[in-house]
């Protein structure tokens, strides 16, 4: 009997810690205002936006300038350059989906940020917005390398910038 009201009490606490846990990404994850990004886009060193919505809503329209990143964060290749990159996230992004993200980008030495109110926030602050023509990364825009096989010792064979 005390070993149920036991299980009972585990099991009330941690749906109470699932709950306060899925709030607001604001409490969990940096965030920009689009006010802030405006006046960020204007730095000597912008950061890097990444539309990870779907290609469907890339394609539909977009920052400016924004790259697509997809929607699976295992299929993104970060360039490894670092610094200051703004995420565009769908508007049903779970926590799961906003960690993996972060831990992608992260590892890759980016500085991230989800882009408060999305979008619809971007416009309303008077943000440009396109609707790109193709949804890859244009050839020469950003620094990649082609790595060798695990047999010649991890090396990149050729790097281009």
């Amino acid at each position: 009997m005390r070993e149920r009201k036991l299980v009972r009490v585990l099991t009330l606490i941690s749906i109470l810690l699932a709950l306060l846990g899925s709030g607001d990404a604001s409490a969990r994850w940096p965030n920009v205002s689009a006010q802030q990004l405006l006046a960020w886009l204007n730095d000597v060193d912008p950061p890097l936006i990444l539309d990870v919505r779907g290609r469907a809503d890339y394609r539909a329209g977009t920052i400016a300038g924004a790259l697509d990143g997809g929607v699976e964060p295992r299929g993104y290749l970060a360039d490894g350059s670092g610094g200051r990159l703004v995420l565009l996230l769908p508007a049903w992004a779970d926590e799961r989906l906003i960690d993996a993200w972060f831990a992608r980008l992260t590892d890759a030495g980016h500085r991230v940020w989800i882009l408060q109110g999305g979008l619809p926030a971007w416009i309303a602050a008077g943000g440009v917005t396109e609707v790109p023509d193709f949804s890859y990364i244009r050839p020469g825009s950003v620094p990649f390398l082609i790595p060798r096989g695990l047999c010649e010792g991890g090396e990149p064979s050729q790097i281009f910038e």
